[in-house]
């Protein structure tokens, strides 16, 4: 063999293997840049999503319940409270279809006390109204002086549920003392709050087996702040002997909330929209506009610091958190032509 051939079969020289490790060094950081890159636009459109799932969420409960504030059914006349004005935890605010809606101006209001970490300066609304019981019907007639109303089975309904009957002569509000097994609804005075005694005080009227029977919804609407730092769309409601208080919504930094009032008595909100400390009478409340900021669960997925115009609010979202805010305005049917 040649001593040319020889040379050749040598190897690499140490300045080609420099020169490689050079250009391999090149195209493995252009492989991390990538990589990297594509995982910080994964995350940033996965909080992007759940921010908008989020603030979606949380309009469709505010919504649902303003629509229909002060709802009683066919019940077209003023509510027969025979709630016991006297018994323990009795709240005229919260136990009565007087004054469906109500809501407090970046502040956390009456009742602060049951609140989990409210947040500073967001603001809180109060929702009362009907809901439907499906399945549960009254067997023949109830009189007037009736202690209890029979129904065709199994009413379902848990002990201290306050419940409203209803029909186009009128409309009574009570807190059920049976159990859910029973196949009546009783409105004996034991309790908390418990009811006025049936002796005493009858209903409205007599009631024959169309008479609706709904569930009474007292429903707080507030943003906590979970020991986590996240804050959330949060719920107390007052349906029962007990207050519940739950998270509905996780990553809602911020809710605001302006009330359309009518001032010329046509049933529009004429739009004069203003916040709730502004707000004289709330029984003139025909309409009320939300708006939500909702936040990613995860940091550092974005850049700067956003902030939003919401209802006249500055909200300034946390550096690294993506946000979006949305707004709706909603029509109170039962206070609508």
């Amino acid at each position: 063999m040649s001593p040319h051939i020889r040379r050749r079969q040598q190897g690499l020289t140490l300045i080609e293997i420099m020169i490689g490790l050079t250009l391999s060094l090149f195209m493995l950081a252009g492989i991390v840049q990538l990589f990297v890159s594509s995982k910080q636009t994964y995350r940033s459109n996965e909080g992007l999503a759940r921010a908008q799932e989020s603030g979606r969420f949380a309009l469709e409960y505010l919504a649902n319940d303003i629509r229909h504030a002060g709802f009683k059914g066919s019940c077209t006349s003023k509510v027969n409270n025979l709630l016991n004005p006297a018994g323990t935890g009795y709240d005229a605010t919260l136990f009565s279809l007087d004054g469906a809606i109500m809501g407090w101006n970046n502040s956390a209001g009456t009742y602060s006390a049951s609140m989990v970490n409210y947040a500073a300066n967001t603001d809180v609304i109060l929702l009362k109204h009907a809901a439907t019981v499906s399945g549960v019907t009254a067997s023949g007639n109830t009189p007037a002086n009736a202690n209890n109303i029979n129904l065709t089975s199994a009413s379902g309904i848990p002990a201290d549920t306050i419940l409203l009957v209803a029909d186009a002569q009128g409309c009574d509000i009570f807190q059920n003392r049976n159990a859910a097994t029973a196949n009546s609804l009783s409105r004996g005075n034991s309790g908390d709050p418990g009811n006025l005694n049936p002796g005493s005080y009858n209903f409205s009227h007599a009631y024959d087996s169309s008479m609706e029977i709904m569930r009474f919804s007292s429903v707080l609407y507030y943003i906590g702040t979970r020991t986590d730092g996240m804050r959330s769309l949060r719920s107390i409601r007052y349906d029962t002997a007990t207050a519940v208080e739950e998270e509905l919504v996780e990553g809602i930094l911020s809710m605001q909330i302006l009330y359309g009032v009518d001032t010329d008595g046509d049933l529009a909100a004429d739009g004069n929209y203003r916040a709730a400390g502004d707000v004289t009478n709330w029984e003139n409340v025909v309409a009320a506009r939300v708006c939500v900021v909702s936040i990613s669960a995860e940091s550092n997925v974005a850049t700067g610091n956003a902030s939003f115009d919401c209802n006249g609010e500055t909200v300034t979202v946390p550096a690294g958190q993506v946000a979006q805010m949305f707004t709706t305005t909603v029509g109170l049917r039962n206070r609508l032509p």
